[in-house]
């Protein structure tokens, strides 16, 4: 659960790792839990300090905290996951890391048992019979499959029209998405490699995960939305398991398009450097990337804002080969189509004057053009009318432009 100190919220946690190049940082919490943050401060902290990680990160900056913090005041707990086939060992994940003990002769292990560890780290009292949900999510046995719950409804209202900008890359990216989800699996007969992956790869604000959207709407695919950092927050210690849950639950109901987001989060490059759960967190993801059948009308589209930091065996063959680059950018034949996509449903945007606000808002991204429309709705609304007229248009700009100029500065300070 999250808490506070000096009166602003966020979490109390124990710093894992520092990634001094990403400004990233990894840590864990006391409920179990892990994560990350970025922050421009992220290198005046060392791995084990204890750290309170604001939740508006971007207002308030992490503070490091004493160890008085960070209190002894309750015993770890651990799952036996395996016992050896001859019945000596068993294997116990404790805090996301396996260890191996001798079988017991007296109140022996037993595969799926929560078991409390006495203070020198050694199993103690079996706590239950059953292992404990680190994900705070209900079991498959209890009638919901965590995989379901990453389902957007059939009803995505996103068409490939809604997507102004490049139509080269917008074509590139329809036509993959036919052919790896084609029912009847033309590139098998024909005997090439199939399409798995496609890895969308930009500044943030530029549409991958509007694009994605409307890409399963156009192929009419169930579409999963996989969040990075909720990941990361969520499943470390139980990846291996969600992931296949999350790979069939796509398989059993396809044609499905499974869509991870902020892919850097979850499978940075694997290195010396990197802690244990991340090194195996990669591993598992590339399993299976590899297990699933590509014939079973499932495409995996990531999408991320930091390519570089992707671990490389991602994207050799037979995995996210198909690359696809978003501009942050856009041309003005770019930004006329994105602020006429994303006006479609808007009452009033034929009142625009459109080519002023192409020429105002040069190197905008999707995103920021987008906000034209909202910050213009926000003063009809105020003006108790439902449709825009010029001078919410006009205003809106203005209103969108500042607020554009904000965020640039802030990014500058971080």
């Amino acid at each position: 659960m999250s808490t506070s100190h000096a009166g602003v919220g966020g979490w109390i946690v124990r710093i894992r790792r520092v990634d001094e190049v990403a400004e990233q940082v990894w840590y864990d919490r006391r409920d179990g839990a892990s994560g990350w943050y970025r922050h421009p401060e992220a290198m005046s902290v060392e791995p084990g300090q204890i750290v309170f990680v604001p939740h508006d990160i971007e207002s308030d900056a992490p503070e490091v905290l004493s160890e008085d913090y960070w209190p002894n005041d309750g015993a770890e707990v651990g799952t036996v996951r395996r016992l050896s086939d001859d019945g000596t060992i068993a294997v116990l994940e404790i805090d996301a890391r396996l260890r191996a003990f001798p079988q017991r002769a007296v109140d022996p292990f037993a595969e799926g048992q929560t078991i409390a560890m006495d203070a020198d780290g050694a199993p103690g009292q079996v706590v239950s019979g059953t292992p404990v949900d680190r994900l705070g999510l209900h079991h498959k046995s209890e009638g919901l499959d965590p995989a379901s719950l990453m389902v957007e409804p059939d009803s995505i209202d996103v068409d490939i029209s809604d997507f102004g900008g490049s139509r080269v890359l917008v074509e590139r990216a329809a036509e993959l998405a036919r052919v790896a989800l084609d029912p009847e699996q033309r590139l098998e007969k024909i005997g090439v490699n199939p399409v798995k992956g496609i890895l969308f790869s930009g500044p943030s604000g530029t549409g991958k995960t509007h694009l994605a959207r409307a890409l399963s709407r156009s192929v009419k695919a169930r579409f999963y939305l996989v969040d990075g950092p909720e990941i990361i927050n969520k499943w470390v210690g139980e990846s291996e398991q969600r992931l296949r849950d999350l790979f069939e639950h796509a398989q059993q109901h396809a044609p499905a398009i499974l869509f991870f987001d902020e892919l850097d989060s979850i499978v940075s490059s694997r290195g010396p450097d990197a802690p244990e759960y991340a090194t195996r967190f990669v591993g598992q993801f590339l399993t299976a990337l590899d297990g699933f059948e590509a014939t079973g009308q499932v495409l995996v589209v990531a999408a991320t804002n930091l390519p570089g930091q992707l671990d490389s065996a991602l994207l050799r063959p037979g995995r996210l080969s198909f690359k696809l680059e978003f501009s942050g950018t856009p041309t003005p034949d770019d930004r006329l189509a994105i602020l006429r996509a994303s006006a479609r449903k808007v009452r009033g945007h034929e009142n625009a004057d459109w080519a002023s606000l192409v020429a105002a808002s040069e190197g905008w991204s999707a995103a920021e053009l987008a906000m034209i429309w909202t910050e213009a709705g926000v003063f009809a609304v105020l003006d108790d009318r439902d449709s825009l007229c010029r001078e919410d248009i006009d205003a809106g700009l203005v209103r969108a432009a500042r607020n554009r100029e904000v965020s640039r500065r802030q990014a500058e300070m971080r």
